[in-house]
């Protein structure tokens, strides 16, 4: 897949769902998460689940975006 196309993908999303959102509130949750409750268990979950968010949304959606085929 091209750049062009996963630079489409984005243009196509509000600025809630793109990239820099979608980090910046996985790490201030993280944050949050360690200075609410200062237990590494709880941070390590919940660290976890954002790395697969973030595969998910960041990685794995734009690969799979394809453009629609061109009419002739």
């Amino acid at each position: 897949m091209d750049s062009d196309s996963k630079n489409k993908f984005w243009e196509l999303k509000p600025y809630w769902c793109q990239p820099w959102s979608i980090i910046s509130f996985g790490t201030l949750l993280l944050t949050s998460s360690w200075i609410i409750f200062n237990n590494l268990l709880i941070s390590s979950i919940l660290g976890f689940f954002i790395i697969i968010w973030w595969i998910l949304f960041l990685i794995l959606a734009p690969n799979l975006f394809k453009e629609p085929p061109y009419k002739k």
